[in-house]
């Protein structure tokens, strides 16, 4: 896992797959709050982004997701939410892993999360077996959120 300001992306380019990791962040630089909800691929079946906009939950409706097969950039473009990182390997599982969906479920445990805010210029990078919990409440009155959710296959960094 990596916690940055997206000022400092260029610390974490792969060195083998420069010109793809690099054209991942500049199609990320291309969005605006105004951004369209859903899904803009960059490079079909490895690089897309997912533009959603929600109020942030609660903290005991999350659980612990993790993907096998794609990295994560999670960067805000308005608003601001907590992401809780977490080992999975003591975790109870709730929603076995789906390979066509690339998610699985685990229960939160407080006790071993640690939480990360995103907020605008900032990001979180989670790499495959890393458990997070986004969409996370960062107060008591949560605004609306707008965030990307950059996908990036791990062939990238293999």
């Amino acid at each position: 896992m990596i916690y940055d300001f997206l000022s400092e992306w260029r610390r974490y380019i792969p060195r083998h797959k420069v010109s793809e990791f690099c054209q991942a962040i500049e199609f990320l630089r291309t969005f605006t709050p105004d951004a369209e909800e859903g899904k803009h691929v960059l490079m079909e079946d490895l690089i897309y982004v997912n533009v959603q906009e929600y109020t942030p939950k609660d903290i005991s409706e999350g659980m612990i997701e993790y993907h096998k097969e794609f990295i994560d950039i999670q960067t805000v473009l308005y608003g601001e939410e907590n992401l809780y990182y977490e080992p999975i390997a003591d975790l109870a599982e709730t929603i076995p892993y789906d390979g066509e969906k690339d998610y699985g479920m685990y229960k939160f445990d407080p006790a071993n999360a640690t939480a990360l805010k995103l907020e605008p210029g900032n990001f979180v990078m989670l790499f495959p077996g890393e458990g997070h919990m986004p969409c996370i409440a960062a107060g008591e009155n949560p605004a609306k959120v707008k965030k990307l959710v950059v996908k990036i296959h791990k062939s990238i960094f293999e």
